[in-house]
């Protein structure tokens, strides 16, 4: 066969030790994603011999090259596939950094190089990319393999298999280029590489188990919703605002205009602003609440209708430019707190949620990467003294004893604590202190930043001067940096790599993860075993963001329910 201008021989594989690295795909039955289809054909490409594999042979060939690299386009799909069909499991070789997943590479390289981690990376995408190469994909080759399990290399048409031999082909030359490529940006951890084919393992796990839905209370809570949409309806028509009326900009406008409420930010264009984030601080005016009101239940109807069966696969995006994850389909991340949305979600019979969240994650990564940066952090040491950073950060901004500070004072010291160490300015700290139910002037921010600094001492020196670009202490390399991205990004990203560690290690030690939101893992376990697997899966959590975090106490807390509760 020909690929990118060169003739390749298609052979079967007779027992022969291959090359170091091998690019390793497979063909399987199409069935939906959310199911392991079964292996069809597998083909290796070592660089000079292009093989393909008998099902029969599988054993011998992992056992054979058990200490070579394993090259992948998509990881979690193959190995999923091949871990089916054989008794091969990948623990050992990813953990001796001997898996590689080329569309990760692809994206930790453009992060590392433009900046941002590409939306398109299908192994088509990153041929032409890096060599100018169209990999067509044939529909009728590709959804067509099922025709052939059970049957032999020799009785698979040529045309199917020139077809996987591409594919095979493409990841290792792939691999090679990208492997050099990211070599070039002088990183030490593979721009964390293996930490993130070990979360992506995970995460296609968490997608394949979905996690348990109750249908008949979301219809339920459907109906009664409307019913509350329909009165906020005829409420805000007295006002002269009318549902899904073209105009109603203007009918808006002049709504706000004929209340008084001068102070609501405007668009660009010059209209009043409909954003909840603008509204909020005004919502004791009785036409903005009922607005708010209905737009919160308004977004809540919407979610519900996406909903359906009794188990839901939210899609998990392993990598965002921060180094988070993101989620889709529905985005289990941000799910509305109104309506009892989340407690539609629920464990199956006779089993129980542990929901395990990380306390301040962030903070004690913050203090990690001041600690390694300057040798020494008070924040570091208030976390490993056990002392809560809101309450001390509280008794410096009010001049109060921790142990005197008011509920509402710890409430504005989480602003500054989440806010100050990403590096916002005075206005946008203002504006996002309202989501803690602040309402404050640009010299009580002021204020709060000069004390925050008191509090802190070394994260005016971490706030200092600005580079473009910012490495991760795993190793990721993040280019073209805003100001707040560069600050935000070391300790973000170190928070999302110690999760994703824990997500493969809970899944390693067999349990069956249903969800997942940043700083909180969610399983299913039996009810009668929730307390005792409550321990280990707290220790795993810790244990694994200690990896990443070595200096700085980690804490988690746990709720045990059968509904998801959060």
């Amino acid at each position: 066969m020909k690929y990118d201008g060169k003739e390749y021989d298609i052979n079967i594989w007779q027992g022969e030790e291959l090359g170091n690295t091998l690019a390793i795909d497979t063909e399987t039955t199409y069935l939906p994603f959310t199911e392991t289809p079964d292996l069809i054909t597998m083909q290796v490409f070592d660089g000079v011999s292009l093989l393909y594999v008998r099902t029969t042979h599988l054993e011998d060939f992992f056992i054979k090259h058990e200490d070579r690299n394993f090259v992948f386009a998509n990881a979690p799909f193959d190995i999923d596939v091949i871990e089916k069909a054989t008794m091969w499991k990948c623990n050992k070789q990813l953990e001796q950094d001997k898996i590689y997943d080329i569309i990760i590479m692809y994206r930790l390289y453009n992060l590392a190089t433009n900046g941002f981690v590409p939306r398109r990376y299908s192994l088509a995408e990153i041929t032409k990319n890096l060599f100018g190469v169209e990999l067509s994909k044939d529909e009728e080759i590709r959804t067509n393999f099922t025709q052939f399990k059970d049957k032999n290399i020799e009785e698979i048409p040529l045309i199917f298999l020139e077809y996987g031999a591409k594919d095979v082909l493409a990841t290792f030359f792939a691999y090679n280029r990208l492997s050099s490529l990211i070599a070039s940006t002088k990183t030490q951890n593979f721009l964390s590489h293996q930490i993130q084919v070990a979360g992506n393992l995970a995460l296609n796990r968490i997608y394949k188990n979905g996690i348990g839905f109750d249908e008949e209370k979301a219809t339920a809570l459907l109906d009664k919703i409307n019913k509350q949409l329909d009165s906020f309806v005829r409420k805000l028509a007295t006002y002269g605002w009318v549902r899904g009326e073209k105009g109603n900009q203007k009918r808006y406008n002049g709504i706000i205009r004929h209340l008084g409420l001068k102070n609501i930010p405007k668009t660009p264009t010059g209209d009043y602003s409909m954003r909840e984030e603008d509204l909020k601080p005004y919502k004791d005016a009785p036409f903005i609440n009922m607005y708010l009101e209905y737009k919160s239940l308004e977004k809540t109807t919407q979610f519900i209708r996406d909903l359906k069966g009794p188990r839901v696969h939210p899609r998990y995006d392993l990598l965002k430019n921060t180094g988070r994850t993101g989620c889709s389909k529905p985005n289990f991340q941000q799910l509305p707190r109104a309506g009892e949305i989340r407690s539609m979600f629920r464990a199956e019979s006779g089993k129980t949620f542990l929901i395990t969240d990380y306390s301040a994650i962030e903070l004690s990564t913050l203090a990690q990467v001041l600690y390694d940066e300057f040798g020494e952090s008070v924040m570091r040491d208030k976390i490993n003294e056990g002392i809560d950073l809101h309450k001390y950060y509280a008794s410096v901004l009010f001049g109060v004893e921790e142990a005197f500070v008011l509920k509402w004072q710890r409430q504005a010291a989480k602003a500054a604590n989440f806010g100050f160490p990403g590096g916002l300015g005075l206005n946008t700290f203002i504006e996002f202190s309202k989501g803690y139910g602040l309402n404050i002037s640009r010299d009580d921010a002021s204020n709060m930043k000069k004390t925050w600094f008191d509090a802190f001492p070394e994260m005016k020196d971490y706030l200092n001067g600005e580079k473009g670009y910012v490495w991760t202490r795993t190793g990721r390399l993040r280019n073209n940096t805003t100001f707040c991205a560069e600050k935000n990004t070391p300790f973000q990203g170190l928070a999302a790599d110690g999760a994703k560690l824990a997500l493969y290690n809970l899944m390693n030690a067999g349990f069956k993860i249903v969800g997942f939101v940043h700083d909180e893992i969610i399983t299913e376990v039996p009810e009668k075993e929730a307390k005792k697997l409550t321990e280990l899966q707290e220790k795993i959590m810790i244990d694994s963001m200690k990896v990443v975090v070595p200096d700085v106490k980690v804490g988690v807390e746990t709720t045990i329910s059968e509904r998801y509760c959060k």
